[in-house]
């Protein structure tokens, strides 16, 4: 999608090696690596702060003359110049308002729009001049203890201790969009960077995109600001400063041309690929040729959570925060935001995070203690990773049995289906699963411990004695989305259980929305065909020239976008997903991109 402090406490708990998930080409996140070797992880879902509007500022800011995009030339600067080069040629607008918070004042300098996504820069500022901000480099890596004896961050206390003042960090992300006056969703995919100048000024930006953006006149951005005062040992600090949104409006114009938008051209049909891939399909679609359209009701779990859904040894523990974050009395741990929920077993052991670190690349780092993965959420780990299918010891492992020593599949799904009418979520189907009988968790077990410890993976976390496993640790791992359809693109729509004869001990549900009412049925949906054939078009004349080499799948799924009337939010539409590869690509499944199977446009690609 999506949970700030939350994320991080869940982060240095989670394995480094889980990084074989689908990236895309966003900026870095407020979620990031935390050992060696570790790939930054993609958040496919939105902060999911849902806050009280504090101040509302309506901007129209419309930029008149050829000029030099703030926006390209940041964005050219960090992420490469062709990227730059073709953020020049979207639509701009000048904003240059301001918003205060915690002694800092925020200006969103410039906003572009093209090919439905929002980039923007803006400069953060401290109004009393002992105060120092801090980048968001620094910060996110020191609320992981990592550099705060660094010389970056030694300077910085040294400039705030001389002088006074606060050590702050900010933040400032779109949360909700708006197209035309039309409804405020939550947005898509969102990514956010920031820096600092050698004034001490923070220059901060963002992007945004995706499902909630469509080609419009005005759009309307709420974004969600954020100021952290820290320690100096690098904590920020109990008395935290309340957040605020911040709506602004905005017209982008054209104002420039570049070279990049004359490339269109047609691609000869002889080149798509029409044959030898496979069309899944629910069995309406076949009978009918068309599938319903829903409303998609927006989720916020936090209205409705029980812990005990997930631990009956009672809480031990509990963040008062906006969004949840408990522990239990056994050590578990639940965290929760509007859109997400994360559940996984711990036990009352810590071990040094750092270790693998200081062995491998820096001899005299600090330790940094973390909770001890409990068996259960290793197990889990494993299974996802024969899931994901991204390394060689995964290969060849099928589900095999339908009872286990204490815990059938049909049991387990049960449990599955009596929990997701708990949260209320309806239209998810079972994509996946894996019986993790002992057999295979022992087995396993020897591999996943070889490649992460004495092979090619790295792992910090501490080995896990999978040969203690019994009877009690055998479960089935579930994975649910939209129409029961595996390795789907939208990341806002997924959910993955494991669940032993002890209950749900593990549990990822990301769940943007739900499905609502009927809003209709469309009289015929577009041919799968026409899907394939509007990718290579699509794929030709986006910003990077993609070819497409081969399409392995298109499957019929549902995925949230805005409806028709802006007016009326979000609805599911029946959409078809295509898994392909790109030329020069080896990778099965390399990239994605989705159609509106109704109207035929494309959602969104990874070439997007």
């Amino acid at each position: 999608m999506p949970l700030h402090e939350e994320q991080v406490k869940i982060q240095k708990a989670m394995n480094s090696t889980l990084s074989g998930l689908q990236e895309n080409p966003w900026l870095a996140q407020r979620v990031l690596a935390n050992a060696k070797g570790e790939a930054p992880v993609k958040r496919k879902i939105s902060l999911a702060l849902v806050l009280s509007v504090v101040t509302i500022l309506a901007v129209m800011g419309t930029a008149y003359a050829l000029f030099s995009s703030q926006v390209a030339e940041f964005f050219g600067q960090h992420w490469g110049h062709d990227y730059g080069s073709w953020l020049q040629g979207g639509k701009i607008a000048q904003i240059g308002e301001t918003v205060s918070l915690g002694g800092v004042d925020f200006t969103l300098d410039e906003v572009v729009y093209r090919d439905r996504g929002i980039y923007a820069v803006g400069t953060a500022r401290v109004k009393d001049k002992k105060d120092v901000l801090l980048p968001m480099d620094l910060a996110d890596g020191w609320d992981l203890e990592e550099v705060s004896q660094g010389e970056e961050a030694q300077a910085l206390i040294r400039q705030a201790r001389e002088s006074g003042g606060r050590l702050l960090s900010i933040d400032c992300i779109p949360e909700r969009i708006g197209v035309d006056n039309g409804s405020m969703v939550k947005t898509g995919d969102t990514g956010m960077y920031n820096l600092r100048n050698p004034d001490g000024s923070i220059t901060f930006s963002f992007e945004t995109g995706g499902y909630a953006l469509e080609d419009g006149t005005t759009y309307q951005v709420e974004l969600y600001i954020d100021v952290d005062e820290w320690t100096e040992a690098g904590m920020v600090k109990n008395s935290r400063i309340e957040p605020i949104t911040w709506t602004v409006s905005f017209a982008p114009v054209v104002v420039s041309q570049t070279r990049e938008t004359e490339k269109t051209a047609p691609v000869p049909s002889e080149t798509v690929q029409q044959t030898g891939y496979e069309i899944l399909t629910p069995a309406f679609y076949q009978e009918t040729g068309t599938m319903p359209v829903y409303r998609a009701v927006e989720t916020d779990f936090r209205k409705i959570l029980r812990p005990e859904w997930f631990n009956q040894s009672g809480i031990a523990k509990k963040v008062s925060k906006k969004d949840i974050s408990l522990t239990f009395n056994d050590h578990a741990e639940l965290s929760c935001s509007a859109e997400a929920i994360y559940y996984a077993e711990y036990t009352d052991e810590m071990f040094d995070y750092n270790w693998k670190e200081r062995e491998t690349y820096t001899p005299d780092i600090e330790p940094m203690m973390a909770p001890k993965t409990a068996l259960s959420q290793s197990i889990a780990q494993m299974a996802a990773q024969v899931h994901s299918g991204s390394e060689d010891f995964t290969k060849g492992i099928v589900f095999e049995h339908n009872q286990l020593t204490k815990i059938s599949l049909e049991e387990a799904q049960q449990t599955a289906s009596a929990l997701l009418d708990e949260l209320g979520l309806k239209g998810y189907a079972l994509a996946w699963k894996l019986d993790m009988n002992l057999n295979r968790i022992h087995s396993l077990g020897e591999a996943y411990n070889h490649f992460w410890f004495e092979g090619g993976g790295y792992s910090n976390l501490p080995r896990q004695d999978y040969t203690s496993a019994t009877a009690d640790n055998e479960g089935y791992f579930l994975f649910y989305t939209p129409l029961g359809i595996d390795r789907i693109s939208d990341g806002r729509h997924q959910i993955t259980l494991f669940i032993t004869c002890r209950g749900i001990v593990y549990a990822n549900i990301v769940s943007a929305y739900t499905r609502g009412e009927e809003a209709g049925i469309p009289e015929k949906l577009v041919p799968p065909e026409d899907a394939v054939n509007s990718l290579c078009a699509e794929a030709a004349r986006s910003r990077d020239g993609r070819e497409v080499q081969s399409v392995e799948r298109v499957a019929l799924t549902y995925v949230a976008v805005r409806a028709e009337n802006k007016q009326d939010g979000m609805v599911f539409v029946p959409v078809w997903q295509i898994l392909y590869n790109e030329a020069g690509s080896n990778k099965v499944y390399s990239a994605w991109a989705e159609f509106n199977a109704v109207t035929g446009t494309m959602i969104d690609a990874f070439f997007r």
